[in-house]
């Protein structure tokens, strides 16, 4: 055991920063390469000769392997640690991004488009192992928000940024340089990130806090290797897992559902804007995650020193935004709609805190592979509320060249009720914050 010294206590303290800023910085270009292909989407139409639902499909090429890595990705993170599994990926990624930007036929793209998706698909729970080994308790859902922040920069950074490059070097050489960085960030990453402290000789950071744990958190303690499907079952098993799922599956549906598809024909259908203007308005949702991911740590974590509190609150506060777009779906001006776009971003930005509460009910080994299990719901989620709200749309028909209002309204009636069922989800959760406080430690939770 490492001897633990007011220099090697501030090796941890500093180090840990220096771990987490570099998987940050990577997890911006995740949020980056996933929105990209809307600024470029003009040049591959013309480059590729393609309509618009093959260009919907090459741009969800990203989505597909992005969520069936999510458990494997947990499983690499627990068995190849952070590190390496992070610099794999993401020189993968890199290789796709250059795949993709070189393409000259759409078959190509594709391939290099979900080669992307698979490289970038593993950094998000890899990090969230950092962050369980490294830092403390009480600043995981703090640090979780922050990197989510991160993450929703970099969404902004592949808009007018981009669209700069783009018109400055062109699309293909713009992917050119984003791989090339990406490859650098793997580099990068391999040299200066660690699993863990004692990679360094360095104490963990419960012993520099002179955490004592019990018997039954022993085994989480030791660095004993768990097997993966013992792993998995612990995970599926936890008494947060299954509530926690339908949360995900709702809020992360409602979301991709209206934000990430159907909110800008809403207002250009609703209410005559432009394209420009409605994904100007529309643009407010993202702010909103920009704040609300760090701020709902910040009250998990300082304030209310309560996981399931700090998620309730947001999800019914989300859930009764999406009452008013029920009520009023077409009686909101530009500006309303901006301050109850961001609201809903804020709010909804609430399930960072999630996170916690799945990995801590559990031994920090198996913290990959529960993130890589829950994870998948949101995305699952997100790709079904498109496809039944487009179902629903089309069952009402256009009017004209449009669709009528109410057929939006029952789009918002679907993510309303949605939402009542994710937050009562979140209502039979258990709070990890109060259950694993010092002397009251739970260990991990097996359903019966």
């Amino acid at each position: 055991m490492a001897v633990i010294t007011d220099t090697t206590r501030r090796k941890v303290l500093s180090y840990r920063w220096l771990a987490y800023g570099m998987l940050a910085l990577v997890y911006f270009f995740v949020y980056f390469d996933r929105l990209a292909p809307a600024v470029v989407s003009p040049e591959l139409v013309k480059t590729f000769h393609i309509n618009a639902a093959s260009l919907g499909l090459l741009s969800a090429a990203y989505f597909y392997p992005y969520a069936v890595m999510q458990f494997p990705s947990g499983l690499l993170s627990d068995y190849l640690g952070p590190r390496r599994a992070v610099s794999i990926f993401i020189l993968i990624a890199g290789v796709g991004t250059v795949l993709f930007g070189a393409a000259q036929s759409y078959d190509i793209a594709l391939v290099g488009r979900g080669i992307m998706g698979i490289g970038v698909a593993v950094v998000y729970i890899p990090v969230m192992k950092i962050l369980a080994v490294w830092f403390r308790k009480h600043e995981f859902a703090t640090l979780t928000g922050a990197l989510l922040t991160v993450g929703n920069i970099g969404a902004l950074a592949a808009s007018a940024p981009l669209a700069w490059l783009v018109a400055q070097a062109g699309w293909r050489e713009s992917f050119y340089y984003l791989g090339g960085v990406t490859v650098v960030l793997a580099i990068l990453t391999f040299t200066l990130v660690r699993n863990k402290p004692q990679d360094l000789g360095l104490p963990t950071i419960d012993a520099i806090d002179g955490v004592q744990a019990d018997s039954t958190t022993a085994s989480a303690t030791v660095e004993e290797e768990i097997p993966p499907g013992r792993a998995m079952k612990m995970a599926v098993s936890s008494r947060n897992y299954f509530p926690l799922a339908i949360y995900a599956f709702f809020v992360y549906g409602t979301m991709m559902g209206f934000q990430g598809l159907w909110g800008v024909p809403y207002m250009m259908d609703t209410y005559g804007f432009s394209k420009q203007v409605a994904s100007n308005v529309l643009m407010m949702w993202a702010v909103g995650m920009i704040f609300g991911c760090p701020i709902a740590g910040v009250l998990s974590d300082r304030i209310f020193h309560n996981r399931r509190t700090v998620v309730l609150l947001g999800s019914g506060t989300y859930t009764l935004l999406w009452l008013l777009l029920v009520l009023a779906p077409g009686a909101l001006n530009a500006t309303l709609l901006s301050i109850l776009f961001f609201a809903m971003g804020f709010t909804g930005g609430f399930y960072v805190v999630t996170y916690a509460q799945i990995t801590e009910l559990l031994p920090k080994q198996v913290a990959g592979t529960a993130v890589g299990v829950y994870n998948p719901w949101f995305f699952i989620g997100g790709a079904l509320f498109q496809q039944i709200m487009g179902v629903i749309l089309d069952s009402y028909g256009k009017v004209g060249k449009i669709f009528p209002v109410n057929a939006y309204r029952a789009t918002f009636i679907l993510c309303f009720v949605g939402m009542i069922i994710g937050t009562l989800g979140v209502f039979f959760s258990r709070d990890t914050m109060t259950q694993r406080l010092p002397g009251t430690e739970k260990g991990y939770s097996m359903k019966a």
